[in-house]
Order: C-alpha cells, then sequence, then structure tokens
C-alpha cells in the first residue's frame, strides 16, 4: 500500500506547470508545506516519477542532526561531485552557496534537461545549509532548476529569515496540502481494500480528517465490513510507528540490523558503512529484504550502492525504536569507524549517557581549531555540545558563551538569543555581561554595549581567566573601531593578543589593531605591524588579515596601485571565505578603484559586496552600501544610489557614531544636485558632536571638505573658513597629498566667492601640483574644471577652455556625469569651436547595458572564462551565459573579440 498515490491532481499540474517554466529557461521555487503524514512527500516522489529525465538533487533535512553544518548541502551535493561540501580556508553559507551555484551550473552543462532540487522536511535541516541554499537561490537568473522545498510550517522560527522571505514572497508558489477529499479516500479504498459505499468513505473521512496516513493505516487495521459497519466504532489509527514495526517485525535479523545500523548513519549512507556498523559481511541479501519492506531504497552508485530512508519519519522511528542500550552501541561503534572528528564526536555525544569532562574537552578543541579557521559555523554547535556535557557550571557557561559568539560571527542572532537565555550561573557574571554585550551591536544598540564590556573587563580577573580577559578586550576593540576611536581600538586589541594568542587568526584582531593606528592618523604604526609581511602574491592564506590591512592603510595614505596589489591577492585568498573577509577586501578594493579611476569596476566591486552583506547580515552592511552609493553618485546614477542609501537606517548622530560614512555620501549626493542646503543638514551633526580622532582624519573619514563647500554653496563663508582651516591643517600635518588638492579646491572656491581671484588661481594651481603627485584623477578634473570655471568668469577664455577640456577628458573616461554636464555648460560659455564635441552622449545615443550586462562583459572581455566570471561575481554560469547574450544583442557583436575592443583594460590615466 506504499506505493497508492491518489488526488492531488490540481498540485501535480501546478508543478508540472512550474517545470515547463524553467524548460523555457526560468528559474522557479515552489513551497509545499503542511502537517506530518499529509502526503507531501508522496506528491514529491509522485511528481519526479513523472519526469524521468529532469537530474535531481534531493536532500532531507533530520531531527536529530539540525547541529551538523552543512548536512543537508552535503547530500544535495555528494551525489553529483567528487568534492565534498569546501571546508578549508572556511566553511560559510556563501562560500557553500556558492559551491552549489557551480554544481547547479555543471549540471546543466552536462544535461539538456531541467534540474529539480527538492529539500524535504526542511524544518529540520540545518541552519548554514538553508542559508547556503537561500544565498544561492537568491542568484539564480536563467538557470533551468526547479527549487521545490517542503516543510509543515511556512512561519517556522528553525528557518533563517533570508529563506522565508523567498518561500513566501512574491517569485514563489505555495501549495498548501490539506486532507484528501472524500472522492479521494474512495479512490483510495478501491485500491487497496475494495470498494466502500459512500457512508463508510464518509465516517473513514471524518475519522481521519482526509490525512493519508491517517487513512491508509485504517485500511490495513480494520476489516472492510467494520468500515461498512455504522454500528462499528473505529479506532484510532494505528501508530506510524506501530506500521513499521510490524514491517521489521517481519524481516531477518540481517535486515533488522541493516536497517538499525543505517538509522544512526542518517538519512543515506553508502551501504557498506552500514554493513560494516551492522557487522554484516554480506549485506545484498538483507538490503533486498528491506527494499521489499518498503523500509530502504537502494541508488546504485560507482563507489557501491547507496541506501537511504524512503520518508524521514520512517528513519525517526526505526531510530527511537532502537533503545538506549543498542543505540548507545552502535553510535560508539560508529564513532570509531568515522573519518572525520567532527563526525566521530558527533556520534560520541550521541551515545554520551551524562556528563563528560573528557568529550567536552575534546568538543571544545575542535571547536576553538574550526574557529582560528574562522568555521564559525562548524564551532558553534561543537561548543554547544561541549556546554550541555560539562560538568562544572563554569564549563559549561565559558562553553555557552563561546558558542554564542560563534553564532554571532556565522550572522545567527535568533540562535544565539536561544543559547544566551539557557546560559547557567549567575546573570550578573563577567561572562554572561560580556555575551549580552556581544548581541546589543547585532540589535542596533552598540552604545549600550560598550559600557558593559567594559563593565566585564573591571570585574574580571585576568591572571585567573586570561582567556576571558581576551574576549572582553577583543571586543573591546572592535566597539571602538565602530565608534571611530582608533587609538583605543589599536590598544584593546594589543590587549587582547597578549592575553590569548589563540585568538589572533580567529577574530581578526591583528586586523582592528592596525586599523585602528590607521584611524587614529598613524598610519606607519600601523604598517610596523605587518612589517614581517612578504609580497602579496607569496602571503600564506592564514595571513590574510594582515594583507587586508595593509591593503586598507596603503589606500588611505594614497599609495593605491600597491593597494590594489595587496587587495586583488586577499580577493583570490578569499574567494572561498572567510566570508567577512571577503567583503573587507571587496569593500576596500572598491574604494581603492573608485581612487584610482576605475568606477565601472569599483561599482561592480562595491554592489556585488553589499549583496553578500544582505545575505549573510553582515555588520558592514551599513558602510559597504554607503560606499557603493558614493561611486553611482559620482557617475550620475542617482536613483541606483539612493537605492543603497536606503538600506542604511537614518539613526540620529552620537559622538563616534558609525553612521559618518552615510551622512558622508548623502551629502556628496546633494553637492553634486546642486543642493547645499541639504548637505549642510546632514554634515552639522558631526560638526556638532563631540567627533572621535577617526572622524577628524582626512584620509580616512573626510567630510570636513564637503561641509566648507556646502557652506560655500550657501555663502556662509566664515563658517566655511572655520571647518576648512581644521581639515586643512590635519591634510598638512599627515602630508596627505590627496587630502591637500582637495583642500585647496575648497579654498580656491572660497576665495573666489571672496571675489579674490588672482588668491583662488593660486591655491587652485596648488592644488593640481598636489594631484599630479598622486593617483587622483577625479579630484585632478575637479581643480581643472573649478580653475577653469574661475578664468572664464575673469575674462581668459582660452586658459579657461584649456583647463577645461583637460577636465572633460578625464571625466568622461570616469563617467562623471553630473560633473560632464557642468563642464560642457562652460565649454559652450567660453564659445570655444570644439566646445560642441565635449558634450556628453545624450542617454540615448547606443546602447545601454545593465549594471549585469557591463560586469560580465568587462569580465569576459578581460579574458575570463564563463566559470570564472561566474564565480567572481557569485552567479550561476547559465546567468553569466544570459547576460553575455544580452550584451552581445545589445552592442552588435557575437564574440569576446569585439567585446575586447569595446572595452579596453586599464583605469582612467593618472597624467
Amino acid at each position: 500500500m506504499g506505493d497508492l498515490f491518489v488526488g492531488r491532481n490540481s498540485h501535480l499540474s501546478a508543478l508540472n506547470d512550474q517545470l515547463a517554466q524553467v524548460i523555457a529557461g526560468a528559474p522557479r521555487l515552489v513551497l509545499v508545506d503542511g502537517p506530518a503524514g499529509i502526503g507531501k512527500t508522496a506528491l514529491i516522489g509522485r511528481f519526479l516519477a513523472g519526469h524521468p529525465g529532469a537530474e535531481v538533487l534531493k536532500g532531507c533535512g533530520e531531527e536529530n542532526e539540525t547541529g551538523l553544518p552543512f548536512g543537508l548541502l552535503d547530500q544535495l551535493l555528494s551525489p553529483h561531485t567528487e568534492q565534498a561540501v569546501p571546508r578549508p580556508p572556511a566553511a560559510d553559507a556563501p562560500t557553500v552557496g556558492s559551491r552549489l551555484l557551480d554544481v547547479l551550473g555543471e549540471l546543466q552543462t552536462r544535461n539538456a534537461g531541467p534540474l529539480v532540487l527538492v529539500v524535504d522536511d526542511a524544518h529540520w535541516a540545518d541552519s548554514s545549509s538553508l542559508q547556503a541554499l537561500a544565498f544561492a537561490l537568491r542568484r539564480l537568473r536563467a538557470d533551468r532548476v526547479l527549487t521545490v522545498v517542503v516543510l509543515r510550517e511556512a512561519d517556522d522560527p528553525a528557518l533563517p529569515e533570508g529563506l522565508r522571505r523567498l518561500l513566501t514572497g512574491e517569485g514563489a508558489l505555495r501549495l498548501t496540502l490539506t486532507g484528501l477529499t472524500a472522492g479521494e479516500v474512495c479512490e483510495l479504498a478501491a485500491a487497496s481494500t475494495g470498494p466502500l459505499p459512500p457512508t463508510a468513505v464518509v465516517r473513514l473521512l471524518d475519522h481521519t480528517a482526509g490525512n493519508p496516513l491517517h487513512v491508509k493505516a485504517l485500511l490495513e487495521q480494520v476489516p472492510p465490513a467494520h468500515l461498512m459497519s455504522a454500528t462499528f466504532l473505529l479506532p484510532a489509527p494505528l501508530g506510524y510507528a506501530r506500521l513499521i514495526e510490524q514491517r521489521l517485525a517481519g524481516c531477518t535479523d540481517e535486515a533488522q540490523a541493516l536497517v538499525a545500523a543505517a538509522s544512526v548513519l542518517g538519512m543515506s549512507c553508502p551501504l557498506h558503512a552500514a554493513a560494516r556498523l551492522a557487522e554484516l559481511k554480506l549485506p545484498l541479501p538483507a538490503l533486498e529484504e528491506a527494499v521489499g519492506a518498503g523500509l530502504l531504497d537502494e541508488t546504485p552508485e560507482p563507489g557501491g550502492p547507496r541506501v537511504s530512508f524512503p520518508h524521514p519519519m520512517l528513519r525517526a522511528t526505526v531510530y527511537r525504536r532502537l533503545g538506549p542500550v543498542l543505540r548507545h552501541a552502535l553510535h560508539r561503534a560508529a564513532a570509531g569507524q568515522s573519518d572525520t572528528a567532527f563526525g566521530r564526536l558527533q556520534h560520541l555525544v550521541h551515545a554520551a549517557q551524562g556528563p563528560d569532562d573528557a568529550l567536552a574537552g575534546q568538543l571544545a578543541d575542535l571547536a576553538h581549531a574550526e574557529a582560528a579557521a574562522r568555521r564559525w559555523g562548524t564551532a558553534a554547535p561543537l561548543l554547544r555540545d561541549a556546554a550541555r556535557l560539562a560538568r562544572a557550571e563554569r564549563d559549561r557557561e565559558r562553553y555557552g558563551v563561546e558558542a554564542v559568539e560563534a553564532l554571532l560571527w556565522e550572522g545567527r542572532r535568533d540562535e544565539a538569543q536561544v543559547l544566551f537565555d539557557e546560559l547557567p550561573g549567575d546573570a550578573c557574571s563577567t561572562a554572561h555581561r560580556y555575551a549580552r554585550a556581544l548581541m546589543l551591536p547585532f540589535d542596533g544598540d552598540i552604545r549600550q554595549a560598550e559600557p558593559l564590556l567594559r563593565d566585564a573587563w573591571s570585574i574580571c580577573d585576568s591572571a585567573a581567566d586570561p582567556e576571558l580577559a581576551s574576549y572582553i578586550a577583543g571586543q573591546l576593540s572592535f566597539m571602538a573601531l565602530s565608534l571611530n576611536h582608533g587609538l583605543q581600538a589599536a590598544e584593546w586589541a594589543e590587549q587582547a593578543l597578549r592575553l590569548s594568542a589563540r585568538r589572533a587568526s580567529s577574530t581578526m584582531l591583528r586586523y582592528a589593531r592596525m586599523t585602528g593606528y590607521g584611524l587614529s592618523g598613524d598610519i606607519g604604526r600601523g604598517l610596523a605591524v605587518a612589517t614581517e609581511l612578504p609580497d602579496a602574491s607569496l602571503v600564506a592564506a592564514a595571513d590574510v588579515d594582515l594583507l587586508c590591512g595593509r591593503g586598507l592603510l596603503r589606500m588611505w595614505s594614497g599609495d593605491l596601485e600597491n593597494a590594489e596589489r595587496d587587495l586583488r591577492e586577499a580577493l583570490f585568498i578569499c574567494r572561498d571565505g572567510p566570508m567577512m573577509l571577503r567583503i573587507i577586501a571587496m569593500l576596500e578594493m572598491g574604494l581603492t578603484q573608485y581612487g584610482l579611476g576605475a568606477w565601472e569596476e569599483a561599482a561592480l566591486c562595491l554592489e556585488s559586496a553589499a549583496s553578500l552583506t544582505d545575505d549573510t547580515g553582515n555588520e558592514l552592511h551599513l558602510t559597504v552600501h554607503a560606499a557603493a552609493a558614493r561611486v553611482l553618485a559620482a557617475r550620475g546614477d542617482y536613483d541606483r544610489a539612493e537605492w543603497h542609501l536606503d538600506q542604511v537606517p537614518d539613526i540620529p548622530v552620537t559622538p563616534g557614531t558609525v553612521m559618518t560614512e552615510s551622512r558622508r555620501v548623502r551629502a556628496f549626493l546633494a553637492i553634486l544636485r546642486g543642493q547645499p542646503d541639504a548637505a549642510a543638514a546632514e554634515l552639522l551633526p558631526l560638526l556638532e558632536a563631540d567627533a572621535a580622532e577617526g572622524l577628524c582624519e582626512p584620509m580616512t573619514a573626510p567630510w570636513r571638505d564637503l561641509l566648507a563647500e556646502a557652506f560655500v554653496g550657501l555663502g556662509r563663508l566664515d563658517e566655511a573658513d572655520r571647518v576648512l582651516t581644521a581639515f586643512e591643517a590635519l591634510a598638512a600635518a599627515r602630508g596627505h597629498r590627496a587630502a591637500q588638492a582637495t583642500d585647496c579646491r575648497v579654498r580656491g572656491e572660497l576665495l573666489a566667492a571672496r571675489h579674490e581671484p588672482d588668491a583662488a588661481e593660486d591655491v587652485f594651481r596648488a592644488g593640481l601640483a598636489h594631484a599630479a603627485r598622486v593617483t587622483a584623477p577625479y579630484e585632478r578634473a575637479r581643480l581643472q574644471l573649478a580653475l577653469g570655471e574661475l578664468l572664464r568668469r575673469t575674462g581668459r577664455r582660452a586658459a579657461a577652455a584649456q583647463a577645461l577640456q583637460a577636465a572633460h577628458e578625464t571625466l568622461t573616461a570616469l563617467g562623471a556625469v553630473p560633473l560632464l554636464e557642468r563642464c560642457a555648460r562652460e565649454l559652450a560659455a567660453c564659445g570655444t569651436s570644439g566646445a560642441a564635441r565635449f558634450r556628453p552622449m545624450p542617454p540615448d545615443s547606443g546602447p545601454v547595458l545593465t549594471p549585469q550586462e557591463l560586469a560580465v562583459a568587462r569580465l569576459a572581455a578581460s579574458g575570463l572564462t564563463n566559470r570564472q566570471i561566474a564565480r567572481e561575481l557569485v552567479l550561476s554560469v547559465k546567468t553569466v551565459e544570459y547576460h553575455l547574450g544580452h550584451a552581445y544583442a545589445k552592442l552588435g557583436i557575437s564574440s569576446r573579440v569585439g567585446l575586447v575592443a569595446r572595452f579596453p583594460p586599464g583605469p582612467v590615466s593618472a597624467g
């Protein structure tokens, strides 16, 4: 009776329609939900049986493996690739999601038919896999992939929020299964026991609410005559567990042993592994018997058959039926046979009979090793299990706090809260205060976290507990960075490193130390932290945090070419994670490319980084969106810039708040639009606040120049003078040529507004001299434009046209549309014969590529293959092919050769 299937025609039709859209080239997402036993798994099985030409990737959540990182993704990927889910140098959700995209692309290349990706019992799947799945699904654009996610309730709190939004959004189809109809119950009965009269069908329907599992149970349990008798009181449906027990009882001891061993190893496993655990030398007869009883499924594979359970409820029933003695023995044996440290320890955890300090210590040791490699998703469940197995309350508290921290680094705030609520010990203890302070920034409450951390530091005995003291000092360092207190950040990082060298690689304390010195204006001291670091091409993966730090400090100091080399290598090292450093490297690279004049590459890099922060809930979300908005504003893409700024909440300014970058960009956008009043409104709160040193540095967070420029536009010249004087003093003290060039431009505009044209001209030319000694094409063009405007207004049109034409050439190469338009107006006012050829091209003068088409086209022109482009942009290969095809059509070309001619490499010249 297990193969009987009735009804669900409308649901099957809907699934078939979705598959038809997939075959046409549009990826689709379907959510199938309903209570246990309602027939969700059977529906998917019948649907797949009707499409034998489809390539299927199938995984199933397992109730006792929700803490196994990427267990579900391993099920999906392992039958289709020789590579396991990636681990080194770090496995996080975006990295594994990228691997899933790779596999989907490879399968589409090899197979002409559609792909169907099925996730059954998603409510029991591990959170890391679900986050990776959501990451991949958001990047499918033109892929022949139908994704079906099966769960009991769409609002299950165990689902990551990103996946829930996808499943319940407009782009997904939701199929909610309810009980069978009377006609379907009649059909089911006829196929199993024979036809039933309508009264018997109604009784059966009322008694079971149409639940197929219960209907089948009663049809097996109750003779047909009793079902048709109105006087017979129908019993409760025989439990599903009883039905499975009956099937098992009818099997030989060998078959029962094989099924029991398989249940300990998971939803699926190689036959040889189950046979070894069951101590069966010849397992095929037992397998054939178990398959015949509907207890196992068998899938032939090159390395030997793979066995799996037809339904998660079946596996759960078998596992629970084992009894404590047999379950303990099997897990102990499985631990001895496991080929990974994680798998061995997980089996030992399941075999534990009570507190076990030795096992807790082993779990913590492995967790610390995983954390050192920044594999937070793997470290967290190990630490959680260690906390549950430790005897002493102090150890349980410590491991629990470490697990909370690991979950937060992984971006799993809700799970961290649950674990925090379970922490043992005194709620006022040092460890509790530290853990509570860890979570506050994730709720946007940074200011409350700092005093809590300082309080924890004040009561912590660093001599007796250096590890906990290191945790607190490290978090105080990161907190100081968020508040732009550079020197404090560096000093706390040094303190944390002295207390615990183990945390150096896992928590980016070395990077925090370098960044802190940079924020305080001491670039040289920051670079000294990485004195032993070799050339970028020789840096080891373990030192990529130092490489990112050196790249950032070089960028801040104006050494953009060397910064780009460092950051390009850092991006290569971080291509498979850790995601935090990958996002940091992308942010820094985008800002470096913006400074170099490679604006299209900068926009691509920063928008890709913003997408990653959105997917991961990364704490750099605000900074990355603001940086992307700045580049887009400079190019005149105001709508897209405003979209990015809309992702940054409008939080009131407090001293040293992290919102500085978004305020700078909003002010910059307002100035480009000719709205100095709006620019001043954004920046005045920073002037009025008691700013930290990191907010005063012209190298790291320049905003006083923008405020002075806004004041000049408003005619508030004395205020502009005061603000600019503070900026230029620091710029001169640091010897920062680009900042000095900016200062000269704004000072010149101030002098021009005061009707001092000769002094203004001298300052503009001094600014151009500064700009000539560094790579600063945008600032150089702005100086040339300002000088040209001054010269025209003082009657020197020929000299003005020369300066304006130089500015126009650079602005055209940059794609700086707002200033191009202003420059063209000035050239026209000069009356030069060549003015017309310097006017910006109208929007409809040629094909316009979308940002993704442009990104793909540029990377293809640089020589990358489609697969390399997919990896670079974190897209599927099919999506790359889709964008490339559209780019070819719009540009009127047919190959990469045409792209090379249209998109020559290289940033804007600094000359």
